[in-house]
């Protein structure tokens, strides 16, 4: 692009402030903020605008929402923006924008961990499924090992947790029965229902945790919203952990995180957490997805008996530690060793890395 090129920036959240701060960096100009939702004006004086009053549509605009940005740059060509690129072009097009995401001291944590977990690292490789899966490792250990735009691991743009060849197993043949730990604001619902009614899977029921009282207000609503739909829905306001206990909740992180050393009164809130053998009883799971801010350790633990006795697919977050890319997979084989595993990168940033433990036939 041209020094005097001007770009927008679709999402002002805080993806879209550190491309903006980046790009401020470079001498780029932006000239406005396009996003949905923000209720503000403007963001460090640069306009903000609603996607059906952009001001510019011949302006390069520049996707920063994680996760989705591919499906709304083709939704913004729809709508007539000329120009667009999504999260992966950006870093491209853009290196100076994973500085903002990617710290020196968490550079080097992620470096010294591929250098200190080489051993179980290698074990992981070897008991990885499929080519796909173990190019997805390497892809994620080098960029971990030198984060750069070069290295960069790309979004791969499938849906999370319903990729293509997990909707063609036959072990759905009578309908899948899932729990959703970390159920957020609904947005795995919307997707579980939406893909597997295109997939012509039968949803028997959907049990879904969330602990974080603002978004379970919000994944109530969507719940409501289903209704009428052939499955039954159950909400529980708890997160999930290896016992039933109480445990201090940070709600002041974007999806909540539970401690269970820092004090209550520093972190402000105390919730419920439950163990999934002693809630799930009788429930004839045969589907779990994890991602709850890497306490997911700790909730397989509280799921042994379920993963030992019924076999149900995981679909487990392994991003929040370095570590956990290895040591999840590591945990759920010797709980039970009738797994195969697949790998995937479904966000940005070397994020939404999901490990897919899948039972044998």
């Amino acid at each position: 692009m041209t020094n005097n090129q001007q770009v927008a920036i679709y999402g002002a959240g805080g993806n879209g402030q550190k491309v903006y701060q980046a790009l401020k960096q470079e001498n780029v100009n932006v000239a406005f903020f396009i996003d949905l939702y923000s209720e503000a004006s403007d963001f460090d004086g640069c306009p903000i605008y609603r996607p059906n009053a952009i001001p510019d549509k011949s302006v390069l605009t520049l996707v920063s929402v994680s996760c989705t940005s591919e499906q709304i740059k083709q939704a913004l060509q729809q709508q007539g923006v000329k120009s667009c690129m999504n999260m992966n072009e950006i870093i491209a097009q853009f290196p100076s924008v994973l500085e903002q995401f990617f710290t020196p001291s968490y550079q080097q944590k992620l470096k010294m961990s591929v250098e200190r977990d080489a051993k179980q690292l290698a074990w992981f490789r070897e008991n990885l499924e499929d080519d796909q899966s173990k190019r997805c490792l390497d892809d994620i250990l080098s960029f971990r090992s030198a984060v750069n735009n070069k290295s960069y691991v790309k979004n791969d743009w499938l849906v999370q947790y319903f990729p293509p060849w997990l909707l063609e197993l036959p072990m759905w043949q009578n309908g899948i029965n899932f729990v959703d730990c970390g159920a957020y604001i609904g947005d795995t619902l919307d997707s579980a229902v939406e893909t597997l009614e295109n997939a012509n899977i039968k949803l028997n029921s959907i049990i879904c945790f969330e602990p974080d009282p603002a978004n379970y207000s919000n994944l109530q609503k969507k719940a409501y919203a289903l209704r009428n739909k052939p499955f039954l829905t159950q909400l529980y306001p708890c997160g999930v952990w290896h016992s039933n206990t109480i445990l201090s909740f940070d709600a002041r992180q974007s999806q909540g995180k539970f401690d269970d050393t820092n004090n209550v009164l520093e972190l402000g809130k105390s919730l419920p957490v439950v163990a999934l053998d002693q809630t799930c009883i009788g429930s004839k799971i045969n589907f779990i997805k994890m991602d709850i801010e890497g306490t997911e350790p700790q909730a397989i633990d509280g799921a042994k008996q379920i993963i030992q006795s019924s076999n149900p697919l995981l679909a487990i977050s392994v991003y929040h530690e370095p570590e956990h890319l290895w040591q999840i997979a590591k945990q759920i084989h010797e709980l039970n060793p009738n797994y195969k595993f697949k790998l995937h990168c479904h966000g940005d940033f070397g994020l939404e890395i999901i490990l897919y433990a899948i039972p044998a036939s």
